[in-house]
């Protein structure tokens, strides 16, 4: 199977065509003399670079641009340089609403996006807002669909902004280390795309010149512009962090009879070793001692309503860069790997003794390997385990077309093994139009092997035409085998056949009008089971999405479900559905209002019948910045789900609060602090940082979960302490390269 899949590789990529192969290549200018990184772009350097051509990309596409706009991007050996000149003639209406790293709340901002490989997929993109706030994000899959933009992937550059009476200024150095390339008789080519967003105004000025007819498409690799960069050598800069940690754990526990609870005080002293090390101009290797990621920000609580299980975004720094090579995505949040699976068990930390990430391009296959070992966990009863992932992956027919294949291992020292391996093929067969194709499958100790070719494996067949005007469309087609059990991945259905098809249709309103686009949508969605083909879930809704040209937006959805339940499904001790078939429908509305406000607000609301019972639910998340220098936002997240045929009623709400403090860009205090009603408990999560530059950090970090109701249900049972834990860690790094 193997061979056949490389042969057929090699085949396709015979005939590889460029999608992009008439378009013009941009040859950036060469800069000999320095620029002094102070913001204002007036070093003799510059004047001899000429200013790029901009267009309004939103609210109007070529509509007159309300503020002067002047933009210029160079290069010399180690950097590319952007500088931006951005007049307004409103200067105290600037929106810069906070200070705080890698935070965007609404401001104005100035960006460039590098297609550093030149692959029409993947991007490093970078911002900065007024302030001097630095923003950096990874962007896979031309900017399209689920996962397709990482926020939580940080590199080594630098920027400087200022603001006069004339408006704001700003200049951007990012090193050659920073982004990789692909080097070919002495040059380089690089997509790029830079622009002005105007917060205020929800406005944007852009290069090159991108038709709005996708979602995010200005954020799109393959519709930014060739640049062409001569006499670039890449340098191996090698980035050794090491860390050192203490603290303490305040634990209370339930003592062996029962009868109460004792304190158990854990200090901790640590130290570990980060390494990073290009191997080439393309492709960088991560090595990881003892590794840590106390100072990783605490996850918001979800409330499940569903059969499905939870899913929680990747935040360890560890695992960001490149993350698009480890993609195996099998729709929604399934995935053959996710990295959460490693280190983390039951929602607790996993100590990680080590290991080494190598990922990037050889030759013309993209290239990922993993390997990590952690300890065992007597609590859980959870062995020493390892870690591997192998995957490649190649562009083949075209520019937009790939090729590839995965393996993913989890081996415990008790003999418990679990095997994943999986082969996808993604095909850009007519403009816009995507055929997506995966196969997995994996062997799993706790199974006998199964000649029958569905038993252990899951099929997706994804069709879609990647726009957002116009005619677009949806579909999926997905079978997974009883046997199919991705230790090493999230799946959120087991042993169905699922088909999922959306049709929609986007339309730009008239330059008079406020709003911007309208896109109704129409969906049909069904799950059946394997084993008799009957129907475990369908869903029918129709969303309304309303884009406005003040940067707001609107959503009104109508639903329809029906699921069949062979289990009951628990919400609680006391409210819980029985076995059955049920049919269910509702309304919900939510609307976004402009994020440049100072005090602004998202609401959603929603009510429907569920299951034999009713269901109410509103969300709120307001936020106000109340100067740049801090800002606090909150949380309220209603459910009230009541079945009154069988006098059950419960609340499934959560409280949020989180507050964010910065004296500067290198210094910050982050406090968030949410109560579960269901749970009756609340947990706590401050962070202080200290950012002397990029890769040394002093980290202070507590953690807090405390109980509301000490009350127990069982009469024989003690009172509950009141915390559970407590955690107060601190932690500096320090990069030496």
């Amino acid at each position: 199977m193997i061979y056949i899949f490389i042969s057929l590789a090699l085949l396709l990529s015979q005939s590889k065509i460029e999608l992009r192969s008439t378009d013009s290549v941009f040859k950036l200018q060469r800069i000999t003399s320095p620029i002094t990184l102070d913001g204002f772009p007036d070093e003799p350097a510059w004047h001899n670079v000429s200013p790029l051509p901009l267009t309004m990309y939103q609210p109007v596409h070529h509509g007159e641009m309300t503020e002067r706009t002047e933009i210029k991007v160079a290069y010399d050996d180690e950097y590319i340089y952007v500088a931006g000149k951005l007049y307004d003639s409103e200067p105290d209406k600037i929106v810069a609403n906070t200070m705080y790293r890698d935070r965007y709340s609404g401001d104005e901002t100035f960006a460039i996006i590098l297609d550093s490989f030149n692959d029409n997929e993947n991007a490093r993109w970078f911002f900065v807002t007024p302030t001097g706030v630095r923003i950096d994000q990874l962007i896979s899959k031309d900017s399209e669909g689920d996962g397709s933009i990482n926020r939580n992937w940080t590199t080594y550059w630098d920027a400087t902004t200022q603001i006069t009476d004339e408006g704001w200024f700003v200049e951007i150095r990012i090193p050659f280390s920073s982004l990789g390339f692909q080097e070919t008789d002495g040059e380089v080519i690089m997509g790029m795309i830079t622009y002005r967003w105007i917060a205020r105004k929800a406005e944007r000025h852009i290069f090159p010149d991108i038709a709005p007819i996708w979602s995010r498409g200005f954020t799109k690799p393959s519709q930014a512009q060739k640049i062409k960069l001569i006499g670039v050598e890449y340098k191996k800069p090698i980035y050794v962090t090491p860390y050192i940690l203490g603290g303490f754990e305040q634990l209370n526990l339930l003592n062996s009879d029962e009868t109460g609870y004792f304190n158990q005080t854990n200090y901790a002293r640590e130290a570990g070793l980060d390494i990073k090390y290009p191997v080439s101009a393309n492709m960088n290797l991560n090595i990881t001692l003892n590794t840590d990621f106390a100072q990783v920000e605490a996850d918001d609580i979800q409330i499940n309503l569903s059969r499905s299980p939870l899913f929680f975004p990747e935040k360890r720094q560890f695992f960001q860069e490149r993350s698009d090579i480890f993609d195996f995505n099998l729709g929604g949040n399934n995935t053959l790997f996710y990295s959460r699976r490693i280190g983390l068990q039951a929602g607790q930390p996993v100590r990680i003794f080590g290991g080494a990430r190598l990922a990037g391009r050889v030759g013309s296959w993209e290239t990922g390997i993993l390997n990590m070992q952690t300890s065992s966990m007597d609590e859980i009863q959870s062995p020493s385990e390892n870690f591997g992932v192998f995957r490649l992956r190649r562009d083949v027919i075209n520019a937009n077309s790939y090729i590839g294949g995965m393996v993913t291992s989890r081996l415990g020292l008790d003999g418990s093994h679990n095997i994943g391996t999986g082969l996808d093929f993604t095909y850009n067969y007519y403009g816009d139009h995507f055929l997506d194709v995966k196969y997995a499958a994996t062997f799993d100790d706790s199974f006998e092997e199964s000649p029958d070719f569905f038993t252990n494996s899951i099929l997706r067949v994804f069709l879609q035409k990647r726009t957002s005007q116009g005619l677009f469309y949806r579909f999926t087609y997905k079978r997974a085998g009883e046997r199919y059990l991705p230790a090493m991945g999230f799946e959120s259905r087991f042993d169905y056949t699922l088909i999922d098809g959306r049709l929609s249709y986007g339309y730009f309103n008239s330059p008079a009008s406020s709003l911007r686009i309208v896109t109704p949508t129409a969906r049909y969605f069904v799950s059946l089971r394997n084993e008799d083909s009957s129907v475990e879930s369908m869903l029918i809704e129709q969303p309304w999405i309303f884009d406005f040209k003040n940067g707001s937006d609107m959503e009104l959805t109508a639903s329809w479900w029906f699921e069949d339940l062979k289990s009951p499904l628990n919400f609680s001790n006391d409210t819980f559905v029985n076995p059955g078939s049920y049919s269910f429908y509702g309304v919900k509305f939510s609307y976004n209002m402009n994020s440049a406000k100072k005090l602004r607000a998202n609401v959603s609301a929603s009510a429907n019948s569920f299951y034999d019972g009713s269901q109410l639910s509103f969300d709120l998340s307001p936020t106000w910045n109340q100067s740049r220098f801090f800002e606090i936002s909150g949380g309220i997240n209603f459910n009230l789900i009541q079945f009154p045929d069988r006098d059950q009623k419960e609340y499934l709400n959560v409280f949020r609060l989180r507050s964010l403090l910065a004296l500067n860009t290198q210094v910050s205090l982050q406090f968030l602090s949410q109560y579960n009603y269901r749970s009756r408990q609340v947990g706590t999560n401050a962070r202080f940082r200290y950012n002397f530059r990029e890769g040394n950090d002093f980290w202070i970090v507590y953690s807090e979960t405390t109980n509301t109701h000490l009350d127990r249900t069982s009469p024989t049972l003690p009172l509950l302490p009141r915390f559970n834990n407590r955690v107060l860690l601190a932690k500096y790094t320090y990069t030496f390269y």
